[in-house]
């Protein structure tokens, strides 16, 4: 029960940082093990739904109602504070990807919420896990043809 208060707090503070409408202020959790966070990703079931690019997980024993790759390759890096985010509120933000009918019908993630369930330390461990499974996308810089006036 104690866990689930300081978790509570914590995103209490997220929460009224975000509100004040001023610039937000660095806010760090420690650091996580991510052998441990995968652990607690299959353990939490998070493979019935997701799949985690280049790591070979145990084939869950029913599939979920949505099927969500995570990690990987990706244009923009996800910060910490989004991957925080995205597991304690999974309906904060949407993937552009997700279907109207991989969303439940009153708008919210089909994600089950586990703040009352999950440490702190667990979910620091789940997010240092699928931090360490996304690479930026390295694109080539782009050359724009010089033009002369004298041409």
């Amino acid at each position: 029960m104690q866990s689930h208060h300081r978790l509570i707090l914590l995103l209490s503070l997220l929460a009224g940082l975000t509100a004040c409408g001023q610039q937000q202020a660095e806010f760090g959790l420690p650091e996580g093990d991510p052998e441990v966070g995968q652990a607690l990703f299959v353990s939490y079931n998070c493979n019935t739904c997701h799949t985690v690019a280049g790591v070979d997980l145990p084939a869950p024993e029913v599939e979920g109602p949505v099927q969500v790759m995570l990690g990987g390759r990706v244009s923009r890096l996800k910060s910490y504070a989004e991957l925080v985010t995205s597991v304690i509120n999974p309906s904060h933000r949407f993937s552009r990807r997700l279907r109207s009918d991989e969303v439940s019908t009153d708008g919210e993630s089909l994600m089950t919420v586990y703040n009352d369930v999950m440490t702190v330390t667990e979910m620091v461990n789940i997010v240092a896990f699928l931090e360490a499974q996304y690479a930026e996308l390295e694109r080539p810089g782009y050359r724009y043809r010089t033009y002369s006036m004298d041409e």
